[in-house]
């Protein structure tokens, strides 16, 4: 079968731009649906949870958004070639989802380059393979494709070992109590040895969520409650533990100056801050199973 031939600088420059045009409208209907339906700003978060990684960056919150608008399914998201370094293809005939990649500029050369979409990784940094440091100038929208869309060989995407609901429940009361100097059974008149395992991290996690956004950060009446909410259903999410609800911000009808809605900011503190909370947990659980493994 003879090669496609390779795009002159105009047709790729035009097909750059017909794709960022498709992007950035997928996000516009994405911030849309976000304070309209309660139910699409729940899969925007499963989306975030599912798409934070232990063996790799994370997907940025933008690009969680936008591939919840594409495949509100997706549990794992890989450009082509890395598929294929994985043993696995996209189907024939299934779409890419457009997510937004770093567009890099080597200083030593004025001149612009372009990352490929490589799975999520260094999304939004300017470090290469090599080491070599390059400037993010921008983004582009590049091509990825979810585990779904894909066939080939079996593939078990990396996951962290489950931690016991127990395991969680101490880390996140010790890590309460070094961090807000508080104890959170007094602070919330709870008695966590009372209290079902899954339900007592549920509680607690609202506690680190209410503590990590701030009242001036979600100014708006239900606003602070909400984004708490979420990012605590978030971090369950990841954690492995039946999440309490993802309340969307009432943030609709709002107009300001920038250039994203204010559901964009509030999104993005919410997973940024879920992750954080989890991270900290995980971290915190290893730290423990080295002490025992050196004890």
């Amino acid at each position: 079968m003879p090669r496609k031939p390779k795009m002159t600088d105009e047709e790729r420059r035009a097909y750059s731009a017909k794709m960022r045009g498709e992007l950035e409208a997928v996000m516009d209907r994405a911030y849309g649906a976000m304070v309209a339906s309660e139910d699409f700003w729940a899969t925007v978060m499963r989306t975030a949870a599912n798409l934070t990684h232990p063996d790799r960056d994370d997907r940025s919150p933008t690009n969680c958004i936008a591939i919840a608008a594409q495949h509100p399914n997706a549990t794992h998201v890989l450009s082509s070639g890395d598929w294929r370094k994985a043993g696995r293809f996209p189907v024939k005939g299934s779409t890419s989802l457009r997510i937004w990649t770093p567009i890099k500029r080597r200083p030593e050369e004025g001149r612009e380059a372009t990352a490929a979409a490589d799975g999520g990784q260094r999304e939004a940094t300017g470090e290469t393979d090599g080491g070599e440091v390059r400037k993010v100038s921008g983004f582009k929208a590049g091509p990825v494709f979810d585990i779904s869309q894909t066939d080939g060989d079996a593939y078990e995407p990396p996951a962290a070992a489950p931690l016991a609901a127990e395991v969680i429940r101490d880390a996140l009361v010790n890590q309460y109590r070094d961090q807000y100097h508080e104890d959170p059974e007094q602070a919330g008149g709870f008695d966590f040895t009372q209290e079902a395992p899954d339900n007592a991290v549920r509680i607690l996690l609202y506690g680190h969520a209410w503590r990590r956004i701030t009242e001036a950060d979600a100014p708006l009446p239900g606003q602070h409650a909400a984004e708490v909410a979420s990012a605590a259903h978030v971090a369950a999410l990841i954690l492995n533990i039946t999440p309490g609800p993802a309340v969307m911000p009432p943030l609709a009808g709002i107009i300001t100056q920038d250039k994203k809605p204010p559901i964009h900011e509030s999104a993005v503190r919410v997973i940024e801050t879920g992750r954080a909370i989890a991270r900290a947990v995980t971290t915190a659980a290893e730290r423990r199973r080295e002490l025992a493994v050196i004890g």
